[in-house]
Order: C-alpha cells, then sequence, then structure tokens
C-alpha cells in the first residue's frame, strides 16, 4: 500500500514538473514574440519618421567609426551591412547621426510642429541643423529631449520670448549656432548659469544682434575655442572680456567696431591661432605687433 502512494506521489511530481516546465517555455514564448513584435514596431514607426522627415528634403546622414577612430559618412539606408541582418533592423540600430532640415514654403505650422515633436525619437542624432524656422517655447523644449545632441544649429530663423532661454539648459551641448536668427539677447545669460558653462566649445552669434553685454557673458564660458562674432555690436570693452577666455583657439571678428585698442588685449590669450578682422578699423602696425606676441597666429583682414 505505501509503495502504491510512493509510486502516486512521484508521478504527481513529475506531473507538476512537466506543467511548470510548460508553463515556462510558454512564458518564455510569449515573452520572445512580445519582444519581436515591439522590436518590429520600434523599426516601423522609426522608418516612419524618417520617411516623414525626407518628404520634407532633409538630408539624414549616419556615422559610422570603426576600431581604428576613423569616421565613415553614408546617406541614411546606404550604409553597407552583414547581409543576414534584415535591412530595416539595421538601419534603425544605426539610426541618424546628423540631420540637415530646412523649412520648406509649403509646409503648415501644423506639419513642422508634428515633425518637431519627432525630433526626441531619434536617438542618436548628435547633430542637427535647422534653417528658418519660428522657435516656440514648444519647439524648444522638444530639442532638448533629443538625448545625444551635441551639435545645433538654428540659422536665420525667429526664437519668441523665453524659447532660447530654454533652448540654452540642454545639457551636453558641445556647439551652438544661431547665425542670422533674431532672438532676445538678455536670453544668452543661461550661458553663464546652465549646464553649457561647461561644455559649450564652439558658439557662432554671426548677424545677430548682441553687443558687449553678451561679450561678458561668454567670457564666463572658460572652455570656448571657436567664437564667431562678425556682424554684430561688439566692440573693444567687449573685446578686452573676450580676452579673458583661456582655450580661445578662433576668433571671427569681421564687420564689427573693433579697433587697435581692443586688439591689443588679445596678447593675454596665447591659445588663439586664427583672428579673422576683414572690415573692421583695426592698423596693420597693431596686428603685426599681435603676431610677434603670437607667432602661431593667423590673421586674415582682407
Amino acid at each position: 500500500m505505501s509503495a502504491d502512494v510512493e509510486t502516486t506521489s512521484v508521478q504527481i511530481n513529475q506531473k507538476n514538473r512537466r506543467i511548470l516546465i510548460r508553463r515556462g517555455l510558454i512564458a518564455a514564448l510569449i515573452a520572445i514574440c512580445a519582444l519581436v513584435v515591439w522590436s518590429v514596431f520600434l523599426v516601423i514607426r522609426f522608418h516612419s519618421n524618417v520617411s516623414a522627415f525626407q518628404k520634407q528634403k532633409a538630408q539624414l546622414l549616419v556615422f559610422d567609426e570603426n576600431e581604428a577612430g576613423e569616421i565613415a559618412i553614408h546617406d541614411y539606408g546606404t550604409m553597407p551591412g552583414p547581409a543576414f541582418i534584415p535591412r530595416p533592423f539595421l538601419n534603425y540600430h544605426r539610426s541618424v547621426s546628423w540631420m540637415d532640415w530646412q523649412r520648406q514654403p509649403d509646409s503648415s505650422p501644423e506639419e513642422i510642429d508634428a515633425l518637431f515633436a519627432l525630433l526626441p525619437e531619434f536617438h542618436k542624432l548628435k547633430e542637427l541643423y535647422l534653417s528658418g524656422f519660428q522657435i516656440d517655447q514648444k519647439r524648444a523644449v522638444e530639442l532638448t529631449q533629443i538625448p545625444q545632441l551635441r551639435h545645433l544649429t538654428i540659422e536665420a530663423s525667429q526664437f519668441e520670448k523665453s524659447s532660447l532661454a530654454d533652448l540654452l539648459k540642454k545639457k551636453g551641448l558641445e556647439g551652438i549656432s544661431l547665425a542670422d536668427s533674431t532672438f532676445e539677447e538678455e536670453e544668452l545669460v543661461i550661458l553663464k548659469q546652465g549646464a553649457a558653462k561647461e561644455t559649450l566649445t564652439r558658439l557662432f552669434l554671426s548677424n545677430c544682434q548682441v553687443n558687449d553685454d553678451t561679450a561678458a557673458v561668454l567670457s564666463e564660458c572658460r572652455n570656448l575655442e571657436i567664437l564667431h562674432l562678425d556682424g554684430t555690436q561688439i566692440t573693444d570693452t567687449g573685446l578686452k572680456m573676450l580676452a579673458r577666455l583661456p582655450h580661445l583657439k578662433v576668433l571671427v571678428l569681421d564687420h564689427t567696431a573693433v579697433t587697435d585698442v581692443g586688439v591689443k588685449y588679445l596678447s593675454a590669450t596665447p591659445e588663439l591661432v586664427e583672428l579673422s578682422l576683414s572690415n573692421t578699423g583695426v592698423s596693420d602696425e597693431v596686428l603685426d605687433s599681435l603676431k610677434q606676441e603670437i607667432p602661431a597666429l593667423r590673421i586674415s583682414d582682407d
């Protein structure tokens, strides 16, 4: 009798184990199916986003870095890869590294809003070039949500009040260009208060309505290396403050009111290697003296 009970108990245990194993396999299969479905959904949605920008004639590029650190640049969707990986999945994995999007005359505000809302989904986008847009606070915030964005160009555009300040709060920005754009100059003060103060190395403000107040702000961005202020209202007063930047290498001051007085301050900027002063009142004598003090300096004053 006890042997029969023991046999029955063993059979029940084996049956329970088989049930547990079966349930585990079913759960694993469901998880795998869900993962595949989710992956397919992400790929389809991403390619839909890409197509939306391509219809707006945006240029999309992929940067591929090999083991030697060399970077190859390819148009999106043309980069070679293993034949056993489906092309849509390969394109999604590599994603888009660089985008140039210029506003098209026939684009409605609603279409543009919808595209700005898609930008944060480009999870590997590092460089973004925009031209001809109206930037309000909503669009500015969406730009800050692009996770890996490092270089941002917004040229020939108009910023609504407070939108630039919101944008400049973006962490990790290394390069910013606002050339030919209009904005409230006082909003640039965020550069010396926010995250960009430590990371910003390149700033382009060509033909923007900025003056020596901006120079005072920029003098506190100690990691600036490249600075374009051509066509601005910078004077000798502002140049004196900019000369304090310890790592400044390239300075463009074409079509400004700087004179011999201000340029003399640049002798205190030892890392300066390029200086452009076309259409300014700076004399050859001062430039020759500056070259003697900074032998590696190249000056353009045509």
